[in-house]
This record gives C-alpha cells, structure tokens and sequence, in this order.
C-alpha cells in the first residue's frame, strides 16, 4: 500500500448532513459528470488515516483526526441527508481518533480540540484550496501526485497530520516511564520535530524500537532502542546494524545506572563506531519531551508553529 491520507471538507458542524458523523461517523460524495469525486474514492483504502474540515464555532479549520473504517456505493436514501437522500452514494465510515468520544459526546466533544485554522492551512501549508473566498463539500486525497485521484503529495498532509496530533494528542504529562511509555514519548518528540517517526521498525529479523526518517520513503537517519533491562550487548548490535545498513545515528535510551556499562561497551567491541553513537538516560527524554512540550503549548497558544 504507497502511503496516502484524505482531507475532507464537511462545511459546518451545524449543518443538517452533520448528524450523520457524530451519529454513525458517516459521510458521502455525488457522482459529478467530470467523474472527479468517483476518480479520489477510488483511491481510498481502508485505515487510512482522515483529517476533518469544517466550521465549528465560528472557526473554520481541521478539528478532527479519523481512520478509514469502510468505505462502499449505496443509492439507498440515508435518513440524516433530508436535503438529498440519495445524492451521496460514495459513501465512507469513519473511526474518532481526536476527539475520540464524538459518538458518545456529540458536537461537545470537539469543544475540547485546538483546530489548525484555515488561514494555517492556506499559508503556512501550503494548500492552495484554502485560499479560495468560499468552502464547498470536498474530499482530497494525498498521495503520490502521479497516481489518478491524487490531489497533493503525501508530504503536505503528514506535517498537517503531525501538527494537530502536537496539539491535541500529546499535551498530557507522561505518569509512568515504563519501556513502551518512552518509546511513544520518542516518537510523539520526532513528529513535534517534523520527523517520519515509527516504532516497531524490521531491522533484519529483529525491530527497532524507534526510528525517525527524513521523508516517508527515506530509509532512517535516527535509531533509537530503549535498554532499561535484559542484554544491552544485544540491543547495542541492533543499534550498530542500524548504522551499518542505513548510516542511521544510533541512540541508546537508558538509565543513569547502565550508562558507564554501555559506554564500556561501545568504547571496546564497538569502538570503530562509538563516535557515532549517543548515550542518554531516561531522564533526558524526559526532559526533552517536556521542554518540546512547553514549546508546543506556547506556539498553540500564539498562534504560531
């Protein structure tokens, strides 16, 4: 599957066609003689990741984060479109992921969300559409731009992507420092960054717990493996492997007690290499994570990013 997300522009949370999203997270597009609308369906596939455009408040802007979960043809009336039942066959479902409690909470829920604003879009995005005077009900597909149904490159929707997740998702304070809470705390750092970053990455037959790329078909240029127990020699070859297949920065997330043992380590079996690699604890990612964090908060509340 080549990468690809969708934008869809809904208009207004006050309009009548609205219930069907927070009711069933369900939406449709019209058939259109130049064939457009059929042309982007067809390349959606399922779990791709959606992104929600519409007024909410006064404010226009992105206000929701979704996930593809089905998508088909119906030309059966749908009870909440009174205004044209049957008008939007191309038909879509989608899973809340921010605000995620809009089937329970109704509009409620995204009273809660910081939205990327129109002008952002328009301007610091990049998107031409939004500089248009007016809105229309439209779906954009992002992707590889070569492909037919592609609006914009893949690109311009992961740094709009990662900037609403910055402001909506990882704004809480981490309560446990356990090995999966670093590895996401790693991650979420990389997409504040503007970074492609990905857990779990296959190195061999082996994974990497993080890695963070330059662009979404790069190989990685950071590695990062999180030792708190078990065989740091081991978690140290992978971290090496990483260098040797990808000239990836290998990074080493441990406690204060290992660090000695690891730089004893990297400083004889490794040390061809042990210029490259980085050491740091896990107070250090913390402390990262909370400094981005502060920072991300500011430029939410001035309006900048």
């Amino acid at each position: 599957m080549k990468v690809k997300g969708l934008l869809i522009n809904v208009l207004s949370s006050s309009h009548k066609h609205f219930e069907s999203i927070i009711r069933e997270g369900l939406w449709g597009f019209p058939l259109d003689r130049a064939n457009v609308n059929r042309k982007r369906f067809d390349r959606l596939e399922l779990n791709m990741p959606v992104l929600l455009y519409f007024e909410h408040k006064g404010v226009k802007g992105i206000w929701a984060e979704c996930r593809l979960s089905d998508r088909y043809i119906n030309k059966e009336p749908v009870k909440y479109w009174v205004l044209n039942p049957i008008g939007y066959p191309l038909q879509i479902e989608l899973e809340f992921i921010i605000p995620k409690e809009v089937l329970n909470d109704g509009l409620d829920a995204f009273d809660a969300v910081t939205p990327i604003k129109r002008e952002e879009l328009a301007s610091g995005f990049n998107i031409p559409v939004f500089r248009s005077p007016s809105d229309r009900w439209s779906l954009y597909v992002f992707g590889d731009p070569n492909e037919s149904g592609v609006t914009y490159p893949y690109n311009k929707f992961k740094s709009i992507l990662d900037e609403f997740e910055a402001r909506n998702k990882i704004m809480k304070r981490p309560t446990k420092l356990d090995h999966k809470t670093i590895q996401d705390l790693i991650y979420d750092i990389g997409q504040i960054q503007g970074k492609y970053p990905e857990k779990e990455y296959p190195i061999e037959n082996k994974l990497i717990d993080v890695v963070w790329r330059r662009t979404a078909k790069s190989v990685p240029y950071m590695a990062f493996e999180i030792h708190i127990s078990g065989n740091l020699h081991s978690d140290l070859i992978k971290l090496k492997h990483a260098y040797d297949l990808w000239n990836a920065i290998p990074v080493l997330i441990t406690t204060e007690e290992k660090v000695d043992e690891a730089r004893r380590w990297i400083e004889g079996s490794f040390h061809e290499v042990k210029n490259v690699f980085r050491i740091l604890t896990i107070k250090d990612i913390q402390e990262l994570y909370e400094s981005k964090r502060k920072i991300k908060r500011l430029e939410t509340k001035l309006g900048i990013f």
